[in-house]
């Protein structure tokens, strides 16, 4: 798991980092990190740390531009703690023909959790029907 979530994260140090410049950064995302969840913050931190030294996995995804592909719907999270919404919005803007659903709502993944998500989703996958512009789903229904 460390090693997926080492290769999908954009904010990973550099692999060439000297050890004390890798504790300095540290120390200096710790109280970030701890005003986001005093419980989980801590461990989320020690992921961080996880992370030097692996190869740059995804990041090629990162650098890839696609004007003109096909249309598709992007759905994105805003109380996600795996995959940030930003990266939905990064997504869509690199693709440059997404259509975003920002389900304002928590959780990793918003399918089963909403209703209004599952009915934009199913019009895609089922009928191929795609709105234009960002939509939006409330967090609680």
């Amino acid at each position: 798991m460390t090693a997926v979530n080492c290769a999908d994260d954009p904010d990973r140090g550099s692999d060439k980092a000297a050890p004390a410049v890798v504790e300095r950064r540290i120390a200096a995302l710790r109280d970030r990190f701890l005003q986001a969840s005093r419980i989980f913050g801590p461990r989320q931190l020690g992921t961080v740390l996880a992370c030097y030294g692996r190869p740059a996995g995804t990041d090629f995804l990162r650098r890839i531009d696609h004007p003109g592909a096909p249309r598709m719907l992007l759905i994105g999270t805003r109380g996600d703690p795996a995959t940030p919404y930003r990266w939905t919005e990064e997504t869509a803007q690199r693709l440059g023909s997404a259509v975003v659903l920002d389900y304002k709502g928590d959780g990793h993944t918003a399918y089963t959790a909403s209703t209004c998500v599952r009915a934009y989703a199913n019009a895609f996958l089922v009928d191929g029907d795609l709105a234009s512009g960002t939509r939006s789903c409330p967090g609680v229904e």
